[in-house]
Formats: structure tokens, sequence, C-alpha cells
């Protein structure tokens, strides 16, 4: 399982290294609370928001895309080292909401795949916030997550301790390496076939 834990957040439970299952939807706006993206919402919300608040389309793309997710929560700001170092209680409780969302997602990813053997956080939040880790883990260890703390506080690689039923792994992401190397088997395929 992977958690893709940044400004964008997302999750994907895998198979052999193939995805099965994942938090995202249509859009990038459903899964997981992120910077300022909502994540998954009641359709009803849209309901209220159109009828009852009167904003048109574009008023609710832009509160779901720009103004909701950590800062919407927090009032205060999209990003996860604020929040941590903000004694404010809206602060507090973003940062609470983000850690029960993983925590649910990872609890219903592991259904779709009947349990975990890893788990690996990725991203500016997954890569850095040693205390994000630290709760999620604690909050899963039902399934089987044991962390160790030393190796959490100075980022892993490997971040589970040795008697832990899941190994847990911290691993950079290099998101722009992964697209150009789609974009040059794609233009390899197209150059290949004309």
């Amino acid at each position: 399982m992977i958690a893709h834990l940044g400004n964008g957040a997302s999750m994907c439970a895998l198979r052999a290294c193939k995805s099965v299952a994942t938090t995202m939807g249509f859009t990038a706006a459903d899964g997981l609370p992120m910077g300022t993206r909502c994540g998954s919402i009641d359709p009803g919300v849209l309901v209220y928001l159109m009828d009852d608040l009167k904003l048109d389309s574009r008023a609710i793309e832009k509160l779901i895309y720009q103004q909701s997710g950590l800062l919407g929560v927090s009032g205060i700001s999209s990003d996860m080292r604020t929040l941590l170092d903000s004694p404010q209680p809206r602060a507090q409780f973003a940062v609470d909401l983000f850690v029960y969302r993983v925590g649910r997602e990872l609890g219903s990813l592991a259904a779709a795949i009947g349990g975990v053997d890893a788990f690996v956080f990725t991203g500016g939040i997954g890569e850095n916030a040693a205390v994000i880790r630290e709760r999620v883990c604690r909050n899963s260890k039902w399934l089987g997550l044991e962390l160790d703390a030393t190796a959490n506080s100075i980022g892993g690689p490997r971040i589970s301790n040795e008697s832990s039923p899941v190994s847990i792994w911290t691993i950079p992401t290099n998101e722009e390496l992964m697209i150009a190397q789609h974009t040059q088997r794609v233009v390899g395929k197209a150059v290949a076939a004309a």
C-alpha cells in the first residue's frame, strides 16, 4: 500500500504491483483531504451550496479546489508544517482530521486487498512529517503497523520495527522522473509506429 501524502494526497492498494483500489475518483478533488482540496464530499453538500447559499458552479469549483482541505478546515494554512507548529485549535483539528481520514482510507484499502504486507509513506508530508507517520501507524496498529521510533525520527527508509508484521517505509517520490519515463515510452511507441 502506498500513501502519497502532500499538498495533493492519495492512497493506493496494490496486489502484485498492480493497483487494485485507490482513494482517487473522477477528479483530483476526491479521496483524502489535501492542502486546498476537500477530498470526499457528500453530494448533498453541493446541492445545499447551490440552493441555500446560491453559489454557481465556478464558485463551488473554487471552493472545492482552492479553499477547502487543510486550508479550509484550519482557516490558517494549507501547509502541514505550519499547522503542526500552530497552537490554534482549528489547526490541530485539521491535522487530526487528516490523520483520521488517512487511517479510515487505510482500513478500506486493506479490506480491498485482504490485509497489508507493506506500507509506503511518500510525498512531502509522508516523507518529512515524522509525527504524522507516527500517528497514522499508532492508529493502524490493529492492521499490524508497528513503528520503530528512532528509524521514524530520522526518516528511514525502513521505519517499521523488527517484529512488525507489516514493513513500513519512507520512500522519496520523484514525479518528474515518472512523467519523463512515461512520456519517453509513449513517444517511443509513436515514433516506432510512424
